[in-house]
């Protein structure tokens, strides 16, 4: 098994997080800033229409059968927020 791992600085417009894997078996995304940060499955994610991830917060992205592949977005409100991600390949 192989992984990568990174951190993303996302913005108040949608940031790309993770690019389209059709080879990942898992991912997880972590809010390591203050500001809350809203993850989506395109580049149509808003603030009124992501998944929030609060301070702290994170997405983990699992399953035998349900592992999403495709693009992950973020963006926040106003300034930046740091984000890491893991992502792990067979």
């Amino acid at each position: 098994m192989s992984s990568q791992y990174n951190t993303v600085s996302v913005g108040n417009t949608a940031t790309l997080i993770l690019a389209a894997n059709n080879n990942r078996r898992a991912s997880m995304i972590i809010n390591t800033s203050a500001g809350t940060v809203f993850i989506g499955m395109d580049v149509n994610v808003t603030t009124a229409n992501g998944f929030p991830l609060l301070q702290n917060g994170s997405f983990n992205n699992s399953g035998q059968n349900a592992v999403w592949k495709g693009v992950i977005y973020g963006i926040v409100a106003s300034g930046t927020s740091d984000v890491r991600f893991w992502e792990f390949e067979p």
